[in-house]
């Protein structure tokens, strides 16, 4: 039997001790990292990462990305806070359409919805890669942070209760 230590077996069973029953019993796990302004339920515990986002100019900025990789399938998380003169003056529906730019590159978007939660703007679309691999995004922005939700893989995952449940269960804190 492997063994593991103390903080990872705090940390597994910390976090679940604190689940609603449901999502305990379903197996979903909530994300709510401190001063990241959401929650999401992800289907197995996320790894947490910190990668530097380029923004131009070879300046970065940090971006902390949730990643959970269940039955071939990666849920990811993320958010990242942009500095004023990269988006200042630029209307959220701009924003979200440069980001969607970004991830389609290299392959194609397609059913792309506007969101909205409250006030805050959104979008959702499906990416097709010419591997045959699909990403199922939802990206907002509010007052200078990108919050991104992916779901990752074969054609069909766009349609799978639990890409509906992942993506679904975001909420702005």
């Amino acid at each position: 039997m492997r063994r593991r230590s103390l903080p990872a077996l705090l940390v597994s069973f910390g976090v679940a001790a604190f689940l609603p029953d449901a999502a305990r019993a379903q197996g979903w796990i909530e994300y709510k990292p401190e001063g990241g302004r959401f929650r999401v339920d992800f289907p197995a515990l996320p790894k947490i990462a910190i990668v530097q986002m380029p923004i131009g100019n070879g300046n970065t900025v940090p971006m902390t990305e949730a990643t959970a990789v269940l039955a071939r399938v990666a849920y990811i998380a993320s958010y990242v806070d942009y500095p004023a003169n990269v988006t200042k003056g630029a209307a959220a529906d701009v924003i979200l359409n440069t980001v969607r730019n970004g991830a389609a590159s290299g392959g194609s978007y397609r059913d792309e919805k506007k969101l909205q939660i409250g006030r805050v703007e959104g979008r959702e679309f499906m990416v097709v890669q010419p591997g045959g691999t699909v990403a199922v995004s939802r990206i907002y922005w509010s007052r200078g942070r990108l919050f991104q939700l992916v779901v990752d893989g074969q054609a069909g995952v766009e349609s799978k209760p639990a890409t509906r449940h992942f993506l679904d269960s975001f909420a702005l804190a």
